[in-house]
C-alpha cells in the first residue's frame, strides 16, 4: 500500500505547475550560471599560474640570501562553483621576507566587471532559494490540501493505516524534488568538465558525492517542514502562508541576527589596541637593533659598495673587507632578533584572526537551528572556501615562513657568512680591499698608477658578475587543503540536517495520527 500511494503522488506530483516551474527555474539558473562561474575560475586559476610563474621567476634572479623574497599564493578552490563561501573575499597571497610578518593581501578582481555580481549565484544559493522553496510547495498541500478535496478522509475511511498514507506521501515527495536536484548536479558537473582548466581528483568526487548528500538532506529537511505545516492545519493556504514564513525566518531573520548578536557578544580587539601593541613591539625591536648597531665601529671601514643594484640594493656589490667583516657580525646579531619580533608582531595579527574565527563560529552555532545555514556552512566548508580553509591557508603560510628561514640559517651559518648579502667571498674581499687601499695610500704619482693597474688586472681575473643562488634545493611552497580536515568538520552539520529531519517526521507522524479528517 506504501508504493501504491507513493507512486500515484509521485506521478501527480510531476504533472503539477509548481514542479514544473521548480524545476525549471533550477535547471535555467544552472545552465545560464555555471558556465560563468566555470569561466571565472579559469581566469583566476590563469591569474594564479601567473603569479606563480612570475615570482618564481623573479626569486631565481636572486644573488645573494638576504634578497630571497618572494609571494606564496592560495590557488581558487575548483568547487567554488558550487559554493563561493569567502573564496573571493579573502586574501589571496602573502609576501614572504625574512624578518618581516607575511603580508597578506587581497586577491584582486579583473576582466569581466559583471563577474562579482554573476558570480553570486553559486550553485549551494540556488538550492537555498529555488529548491527550498519548492520543498516547500510541494509538501504545503499534501494533507491540507488533500483534507480540503475530501480525498482524505475517503483515503483513511478504508483499512489504510494512517502511517502507510504519510510514509507513502513522504517517499513520494522525496523522489519528486531528487529530480530537479539530481538534474542540476548533473548540469553543473556537464559543464564544469567541459572546461579544460577544471580537472577533479579523487577527494573532490568525495567533496562532490558529499555536497549531493548535503542537498538532498536540506531538501527533505525543507519538505518535512512543509509537511508539518501541512499536518498542523487545515487549509492548504494557512499551510502555505507558514512555509514562507519559516522560510523567511531560516534564510533572513536568524543569519542576521546571529551575526549581530556574535558581534555584540564577543566584540573585536578595537583596531588602536592592536596598532599599539604592534608599534610597542616595533619601538622594543629597534631599540634592541639600535643599541647593536651602536656597538659597531665603522671608522677603519671603506666604502666601495654599488648602489645601483635594483634586486636588493647594495648588499650584493658590497667588495670592503672592513664592511663585510662588520656587516657580518650585525648580521649574525641582528637577525635572529629581527626573526623573533616578525614572529611576536605575528602573533598579534594571528590573535585578531583567531578573534574573528571565533566570532564567525559563534554566529555559526547560534544560526544552527536555521537548516538554510546549516546548509550553507556545510557546502562551504565541502567546496574548500570557508572560513577555516583560509585559516589553514595562513597556518601553512606560516610554517612556509619558517621554512625559509631555516633554509636561509642553514645556507649562510647563521645568518653570519659572506653569502648572506654579498657576491664575493671574503678571500676576494679582503684582496680586493687591499689593493683599493694601496691605490688610496699610494705615496707618489708612479706608486698610485701601479697599484691602479694591480687593481684593474684583479678586477679582470675577478669580475663582478654575479650568478643567481642555486635554488633547487629551496622549500618552494605548495598549498594543501586539508580534504580530510574538511570532512569532519562537516559532519555536524550533516549530523544536524539528518536528525533535523528524524525529528520533524516523528513530528508530522504524531501530528498526523491524531490529523482531524472531517
Amino acid at each position: 500500500m506504501i508504493w501504491r500511494i507513493a507512486q500515484k503522488e509521485f506521478l501527480l506530483n510531476l504533472m503539477t505547475f509548481k514542479f514544473a516551474v521548480g524545476t525549471t527555474v533550477c535547471i535555467v539558473l544552472t545552465a545560464v550560471f555555471m558556465p560563468i562561474l566555470a569561466a571565472d575560475y579559469r581566469q583566476r586559476l590563469e591569474t594564479y599560474r601567473k603569479h606563480i610563474t612570475e615570482n618564481e621567476a623573479e626569486l631565481r634572479t636572486a644573488v645573494v640570501y638576504k634578497n630571497i623574497r618572494h609571494t606564496i599564493y592560495r590557488p581558487p578552490a575548483v568547487l567554488s562553483a558550487f559554493s563561493a563561501g569567502l573564496d573571493r573575499q579573502l586574501t589571496g597571497s602573502a609576501q614572504m621576507e625574512l624578518a618581516k610578518v607575511p603580508a597578506l593581501t587581497v586577491t584582486e578582481r579583473k576582466g569581466n566587471p559583471y563577474l562579482p555580481i554573476l558570480a553570486v549565484f553559486d550553485e549551494s544559493l540556488i538550492f537555498k532559494i529555488v529548491m527550498s522553496i519548492l520543498a516547500l510547495l510541494v509538501a504545503y498541500d499534501v494533507v491540507a490540501g488533500e483534507r480540503e478535496q475530501g480525498t482524505l478522509k475517503l483515503m483513511l475511511t478504508g483499512q489504510t493505516a494512517r502511517h502507510h498514507v504519510l510514509l507513502g506521501k513522504f517517499l513520494a515527495g522525496m523522489a519528486t524534488l531528487t529530480v530537479p536536484v539530481f538534474i542540476t548536479f548533473t548540469i553543473a558537473l556537464t559543464v564544469l568538465l567541459s572546461s579544460a582548466s577544471v580537472h577533479f581528483s579523487a577527494a573532490d568526487w568525495t567533496r562532490i558525492g558529499l555536497m549531493f548528500v548535503a542537498s538532498m538532506a536540506f531538501t527533505t529537511v525543507m519538505y518535512l517542514l512543509g509537511l508539518l505545516f501541512s499536518c498542523l492545519v487545515k487549509a492548504s493556504a494557512v499551510s502555505m502562508v507558514l512555509g514562507l514564513f519559516a522560510w523567511i525566518v531560516f534564510a533572513i531573520v536568524i543569519p542576521n541576527a546571529s551575526v549581530h548578536l556574535a558581534t555584540q557578544l564577543r566584540p573585536l580587539e578595537p583596531l588602536e589596541s592592536r596598532e599599539g601593541r604592534m608599534t610597542s613591539l616595533r619601538e622594543d625591536l629597534d631599540r634592541e637593533v639600535d643599541k647593536i648597531e651602536g656597538e659597531m665601529d665603522y671608522s677603519n671601514a671603506v666604502i666601495t659598495s654599488d648602489a645601483s643594484d635594483a634586486f636588493g640594493g647594495y648588499y650584493a656589490k658590497r667588495r670592503d673587507i672592513y664592511w663585510l667583516r662588520l656587516d657580518q657580525e650585525k648580521n649574525r646579531r641582528t637577525l635572529p632578533i629581527q626573526v623573533r619580533y616578525a614572529d611576536k608582531l605575528f602573533d598579534v595579527q594571528q590573535s585578531n584572526l583567531n578573534s574573528f574565527v571565533a566570532q564567525k563560529d559563534l554566529a555559526r552555532c547560534l544560526s544552527f537551528i536555521s537548516p538554510i545555514s546549516t546548509y550553507e556552512n556545510a557546502m562551504a566548508i565541502l567546496a574548500g572556501t570557508d572560513m577555516m580553509n583560509f585559516v589553514h591557508f595562513i597556518n601553512q603560510a606560516r610554517a612556509h615562513r619558517n621554512d625559509v628561514v631555516d633554509y636561509i640559517r642553514t645556507k649562510t651559518d647563521d645568518f653570519s657568512s659572506a653569502s648572506f648579502f654579498a657576491i664575493c667571498s671574503e678571500e676576494d674581499s679582503a684582496e680586493y680591499t687591499r689593493l683599493y687601499v694601496q691605490v688610496r695610500d699610494a705615496v707618489n704619482d708612479e706608486a698610485k698608477a701601479k697599484a691602479q693597474q694591480a687593481l684593474h688586472d684583479w678586477e679582470q681575473d675577478h669580475p663582478a658578475a654575479p650568478e643567481p643562488l642555486d635554488l633547487r634545493d629551496f622549500p618552494w611552497f605548495h598549498y594543501r587543503p586539508s580534504a580530510l580536515g574538511d570532512f569532519r568538520r562537516a559532519m555536524p552539520d550533516l549530523a544536524a540536517l539528518f536528525v533535523t529531519s528524524i525529528v520533524l517526521f516523528a513530528l508530522c507522524f504524531a501530528v498526523f495520527a491524531k490529523y482531524d479528517i472531517r
